[in-house]
């Protein structure tokens, strides 16, 4: 709130406080909303509702020095928070880091990929074979899945070697930890009746004591107190084991390690694979089941999941049925494939579609390729840029896929961002709106158009690279800052909680993902990851840390009675909080000028600043007032010190005037809580005495 307060005949002291307005971008700067910025540059609105340099970030594992931009950036989280994967695409490559492998760093997964291109992601939990998968696909390749079954090379590979040794070949869940009460080659009983019969069926036994600890088995069939699997070749003697699940597909398959793959043949123990001949690896070198393709399934890049199916849309190529219900190839852009009820490896169906089947619908409005599509709630998107509509499957006997058009010659013009109650996305005309806001057919600019705070800006970016993100109740939208950029270059901050704009930060993100609970990007113009919101004030890249350039300014105040009065500045004053070794640079502007008419630096380096004692006479380098009066609180929780200070100097005219700061040192922690502007209003003519004739 603006407090206005009077010192004596047309003085008043006005404190400037409400930051959470953000960054405002539209009528001339003298008419925008008292507590809005016109720059706000790697500025973030604090939990405080002041205003500070953005938090920095740090690049995730090893540098990766290809210089191709990321294509894609995916965390496919497993059940029972069994792991996380950061999955990246690159140039031809695709690499995985793991959140309980993070020792391997990043590794790949698979390449030979088509150069550049970019992947669909889609995670399915809920499926015919009771396993977690991520689906991917760029188009170009076919449609593959992945089980993240990953474990880590226990001991160095020189090559040649017939076993592979693992940390674990089963997955981190026990579901039964019994002793025998008596046991045979095949077969191992409990006393009492625990298990409902075929409870077992396909997992596996692992013995834990005796002679044959270590080894597993497949489990054929159980009865209530007796289980039945492949033979162990002797009896175990009655020992203690597990129930647990393996981790790999099968008993025999293909996994990656270093970078190339190898077949296994049987998976005898708890630790061990055999190969014919191993190629060499490196201890904590991860090892990953290679991924399934399937040609018959549409190539495309834009995959969502809409109640245990999977929805394929911009397909480059496909396997369909004719009008007469014969196979076919198939390629339509505007066209979205639906997978069968709860099985996303398949997307066929028959001549005359049953329930529960596969479905390729189009989208005949429009025009072009499929942006995206996303899900909400009980309905998916399809987005072209002019042209949106849902779909609804009728969840009875016919299963019926319900569309319905929504607001013509609206749609997006990349990919969408799935936040927590809403989609949100760029149109073709650069607005900044969302599902709700086009479902609820507001043809009022300042409520269709999210963005409409900051038109001038959105007008010249460039959006449709890369993929933004809902963080913390913020919105994240990668883009470049004008179109002779080749990568993006920015991030547009939107805040969901105070409907402002935090500012635009100067990161080279295409793509943004949550991993480990924490928001990561991909490069636009490189093949790295980076974490950000660190909790730290640098951009850390190994062990150099580099300054985050932070600026910040007001728009151009008038606060006279009439907006063509002068005013007279002569004093400031400024609240926030302050750690050690930190640096301000306040700067003051009056009628529109580029160069402030004012500077000077406050320091947490000045001599008595940071210890807790009353401030000294100057501030800075010289003084700029005769008794400058402040004051700085002792470190609070945070490692940081409350402080304020007023200063006065000479009178100022002016029209208007801005204030801000700007902060390029590395490690600077601060955050600006208020300024307070000490003014004087000058009427040079009294118009309520002019008469008309």
């Amino acid at each position: 709130m603006t407090t206005k307060t009077k010192t004596g005949t047309n003085e008043i002291f006005v404190d400037f406080e409400n930051f959470k307005l953000g960054l405002y971008a539209l009528e001339d700067t003298t008419k925008a909303p008292f507590g809005t910025a016109r720059v706000m540059k790697n500025v973030r609105v604090t939990d405080r509702g002041g205003v500070g340099p953005r938090e920095g970030t740090e690049r995730l594992g090893n540098d990766n020095t290809n210089g191709n931009s990321i294509t894609s950036l995916y965390n496919f989280r497993k059940s029972y928070d069994a792991d996380e994967f950061l999955i990246k695409t690159y140039d031809d490559e695709m690499e995985v880091y793991s959140k309980n492998h993070s020792a391997a760093k990043w590794w790949r997964l698979k390449d030979g990929f088509t150069s550049g291109k970019e992947f669909g992601l889609v995670t399915s939990l809920v499926n015919v074979d009771a396993e977690d998968y991520v689906f991917f696909c760029n188009r170009y390749e076919d449609y593959q899945r992945w089980n993240g079954a990953v474990t880590q090379l226990n001991g160095a590979l020189a090559g040649g070697e017939t076993a592979l040794t693992v940390d674990s070949t089963l997955t981190d869940e026990i579901f039964e930890s019994k002793t025998a009460s008596a046991s045979s080659a095949t077969t191992l009983d409990v006393s009492g009746t625990p298990w409902a019969a075929s409870q077992w069926v396909n997992m596996y036994v692992r013995i834990t004591s005796g002679t044959k600890n270590g080894k597993i088995r497949k489990i054929t069939s159980n009865t209530n107190n007796q289980i039945t699997f492949d033979t162990l070749g002797a009896d175990p003697s009655t020992p203690t084991f597990e129930i647990r699940k393996l981790a790999f597909a099968a008993e025999t398959g293909t996994v990656i390690y270093n970078g190339t793959t190898i077949a296994y043949t049987d998976i005898d123990t708890d630790t061990t694979l055999a190969v014919g001949s191993a190629h060499a690896g490196s201890d904590n070198d991860a090892l990953a089941e290679v991924p399934v393709t399937y040609p018959a399934n549409p190539r495309g890049n834009r995959m969502t999941n809409y109640l245990a199916r999977v929805i394929v849309g911009n397909v480059r190529s496909a396997l369909a049925r004719d009008s007469g219900g014969a196979l076919q190839g198939f390629s339509a852009a505007g066209s979205y494939f639906v997978s069968k009820l709860s099985d996303p490896t398949d997307f066929t169906f028959a001549a005359t579609r049953v329930a529960g089947e596969g479905d390729i619908v189009s989208t005949p409005y429009g025009g072009g390729d499929i942006m995206d599509v996303a899900h909400q709630e009980d309905t998916a998107y399809i987005f072209k840029q002019r042209y949106i509509e849902s779909i609804k499957y009728s969840q009875d006997a016919n299963d019926l896929a319900v569309r319905e058009p929504l607001k013509a010659e609206v749609g997006s013009i990349g990919r969408v961002i799935k936040g927590s109650d809403d989609v949100y996305f760029i149109t073709a005309d650069n607005k900044f709106t969302s599902i709700g806001r086009v479902e609820s057919k507001d043809v009022k600019p300042q409520t269709e158009n999210l963005g409409f705070k900051i038109k001038r800006l959105l007008d010249v970016y460039v959006f449709g690279t890369g993929k933004g993100i809902e963080y913390q109740d913020r919105v994240f939208i990668p883009c470049k800052s004008i179109s002779t950029e080749t990568n993006n270059n920015i991030v547009v901050v939107y805040n969901k909680t105070f409907d402002s704009f935090e500012g635009i930060w100067d990161l080279s993100a295409n793509y943004l993902e949550q991993f480990n609970s924490n928001l990561y990007y991909g490069e636009s113009n490189g093949a790295n990851v980076y974490k950000l919101l660190t909790g730290s004030f640098a951009d850390i890249e190994g062990t150099d840390r580099f300054a985050i350039s932070a600026e910040y300014a007001t728009h151009f105040m008038n606060l006279a009675s009439s907006k063509g009065n002068l005013q007279a500045l002569n004093s400031v004053y400024i609240e926030g909080y302050i750690s050690g070794d930190t640096s301000i640079d306040f700067e003051f502007w009056k009628d529109f000028a580029n160069d402030p008419f004012l500077t000077f630096t406050f320091a947490g380096t000045e001599t008595r600043l940071l210890d807790g004692q009353e401030l000294s006479a100057f501030l800075g380098s010289k003084s700029l007032g005769l008794q400058p009066i402040g004051a700085i609180g002792e470190v609070g929780e945070d490692g940081r010190r409350h402080f304020y200070f007023r200063v006065y100097f000479p009178f100022i005219y002016g029209r208007a005037f801005s204030v801000g700061f700007k902060s390029s040192v590395v490690d600077n922690d601060f955050e600006i809580t208020r300024f307070g502007l000490g003014l004087k209003e000058s009427v040079s003519v009294s118009t309520s005495k002019i008469k008309s004739v």
